[in-house]
């Protein structure tokens, strides 16, 4: 697709399915990079003759790397456009990959996983910034729901997979796969990725200049207040993510394998609600109704099953039935509410994909340190999702009267 083929993308509002699908593997390599490699933890606790604890380390930095690298990645969006910052951070991926798989000690593997992880950045800032570029905002929000449901087959394929080649390949295995991955999404992305950011709309590169384009962006009330309301979003879905199997199989009894199944079906879950999502859209419902939707269904689900763990109505099928769609609604959520951020965040789309993901990230590490100081047990992580609901809610009712505001002078 050539530069004036974008531009022309930007007034239809249009994309290819075929780049979708690509933008939507670029965008699942970090969740690839972590699903895939859990299993195999204790495995190279073992290997390196090393604790549990030292492991954990690894995980730590990739999220590090990815805070880090959404920074670094929206000036030199805005700088060299959306192809290029793109390309080198697939090459940054694929070695970080090959590193990791050859790493001799713990040392090179924490260096391994962080540089994976600012090459993984690059897949979650570029495509955002591409949407933004060439869709708008009704077309951006079924664009990123679809994202969003090809992203969340990661989590259900990505542990198998991983517990395939530690059967066949041993952990090295796993990051051999990752860098094969990295190699497909660079070479695909050479032939297919649009530049979608004319020479005239870029903007020099400085120290200063990064400074003021972030403060800048961090002005823009709308976006930031849309912006809240992602983190905590994300947050949910983290605590989500951290909670379940401890609540699953020491409260409940589950098998990790049994978890396993049901971690996957919540999965397909959220990709059902991303294509609710794009079926209301498509009978006239704005992104921002479908959006309050999701967030009304989240936090009722997470409070009533919070209740019924209060109550000691919680069985295993009321917890599941109710956690399931909590986490479903948010299918109708993520891709609508990224849009809306977006479509807010002005004309530098690199800096403000970059500076809603690196706040994400930030706030959803919030969340998951204020729940860690709470006491465990199964009603936290509904507790949890219904605040964070809510307060995403205030913050997308904040938004609202602030376009409101801003339209009426």
């Amino acid at each position: 697709m050539t530069e004036q083929t974008a531009r022309a993308g930007v007034q239809q509002g249009t994309m290819g399915m075929a780049l979708v699908i690509l933008l939507a593997l670029l965008t699942a390599l970090d969740a690839m990079a972590i699903d895939m490699y859990l299993p195999g933890m204790p495995m190279i606790a073992e290997d390196y003759g090393i604790s549990a604890g030292s492991v954990q380390q690894t995980l730590s930095v990739f999220l590090a790397g990815l805070a880090l690298g959404q920074c670094l990645y929206g000036p030199l969006l805005e700088r060299y456009g959306r192809r290029l910052p793109l390309m080198v951070g697939l090459v940054i991926f694929v070695a970080g990959s090959v590193m990791a798989a050859l790493a001799p000690t713990l040392e090179w593997l924490l260096v391994a996983r962080f540089a994976q992880a600012i090459g993984a950045a690059a897949g979650l800032v570029a495509p955002r910034a591409i949407v933004a570029d060439v869709c708008d905002v009704k077309s951006s929000a079924k664009i990123f729901s679809l994202l969003m449901q090809v992203m969340m087959i990661a989590p259900v394929v990505a542990p198998m997979m991983g517990g395939f080649m530690l059967t066949h390949g041993g952990w090295r295995g796993i990051f051999w796969v990752l860098a094969v991955f990295g190699a497909i999404g660079l070479i695909w992305s050479l032939m297919a990725i649009p530049e979608s950011l004319a020479p005239e709309r870029r903007v020099a590169l400085s120290v200063g200049g990064v400074v003021r384009g972030y403060l800048r962006q961090s002005r823009r009330r709308v976006y930031m207040a849309y912006t809240a309301a992602g983190g905590f979003v994300l947050g949910s879905l983290f605590t989500y993510i951290s909670a379940s199997a401890f609540v699953f199989t020491d409260y409940f009894g589950m098998t990790p394998t049994h978890f396993s199944y049901l971690f996957a079906a919540n999965s397909v879950g959220l990709i059902l609600g991303g294509t609710l999502a794009n079926v209301l859209a498509g009978r006239g419902m704005t992104p921002a109704q479908v959006t309050y939707i999701g967030l009304g269904v989240h936090a009722v689900a997470g409070g009533l099953l919070y209740l019924a763990v209060t109550a000691g109505m919680a069985s295993l099928e009321v917890y599941v039935a109710l956690l399931g769609l909590a986490i479903g609604a948010l299918g109708l959520v993520f891709g609508n509410l990224t849009a809306l951020t977006m479509n807010h965040g002005g004309p530098q789309a690199g800096v403000a994909s970059a500076l809603m993901g690196t706040l994400h990230y930030l706030l959803a590490a919030c969340v998951g340190y204020v729940v860690s100081l709470a006491t465990q047990g199964p009603g936290l992580m509904p507790l949890t999702i219904a605040v964070c609901a809510v307060l995403a809610i205030v913050m997308c009712v904040l938004a609202g009267r602030l376009i409101r505001h801003d339209a009426s002078e």
